[in-house]
């Protein structure tokens, strides 16, 4: 099964490589319709690291096509519920207690929280649809989440560069990888997280500050 799933990998991957330039816009395209449809995005973006990895400026190749697929999705899925949806949704959500909170808290402080809660463990195509339902701007909402996803997005496809070392080496390709290696790359996962996580916390602190503070 392992095989199977790594001759798949390679097949997929030779296959946006070979498209050169237009790969970065195929995976971008991947990436924009898997969020729309919310599918979790953390493994897409593991993806890039493990497509573009291989070939020259991988690392930036595989930012590039994650930021534009963010760029694009966050638009898109924001578009559709600011214009087609907004009402007839927010009289649902508005009988969500967190829904409320935030909506109120965008509605003061804007970009600020948007690019706080970017960290929060939310699942980002669900976030865009939210986002379009609440008081913000287009351009302010844009440019706060062009800056929240540098750091994530930078992470997963190091992460992914890494793993399809491993890959490689688990089909018979490649140089064999030290065990100091997962160990190197376990402890900067764990690292990455636990940052993370305390960003989101202090995050949710602002937005529970926010909501206090209103009237």
């Amino acid at each position: 099964m392992l095989e199977y799933l790594v001759q798949f990998l390679e097949r997929l991957q030779q296959t946006i490589q070979a498209m050169g330039a237009l790969g970065i816009f195929a995976f971008a395209g991947i990436f924009v319709l898997a969020q729309m449809f919310m599918v979790p995005c953390a493994p897409l973006g593991m993806a890039a690291g493990v497509f573009f990895g291989f070939g020259k400026f991988g690392f930036f190749k595989g930012s590039l096509s994650l930021m534009l697929g963010c760029a694009v999705g966050a638009t898109v899925n924001f578009l559709i519920s600011r214009h087609l949806v907004r009402e007839r949704v927010a009289r649902w959500l508005s009988q969500h207690e967190k829904f409320r909170l935030i909506d109120r808290a965008v509605g003061r402080e804007g970009w600020k929280i948007v690019l706080l809660l970017r960290f929060v463990p939310i699942p980002f195509g669900l976030a865009n649809y939210c986002y379009g339902l609440t008081p913000i701007r287009f351009w302010p909402y844009l440019a706060a989440t062009c800056v929240a996803v540098i750091l994530p997005n930078s992470l997963f496809v190091w992460i992914g560069m890494s793993l399809q070392g491993g890959l490689a080496a688990l089909h018979g390709k490649g140089r064999p990888v030290h065990p100091m290696e997962y160990a190197l790359l376990g402890i900067g996962i764990i690292a990455a997280v636990l940052a993370l996580r305390y960003v989101a916390k202090v995050a949710k602190a602002a937005v529970a500050a926010s909501e206090a503070e209103s009237p």
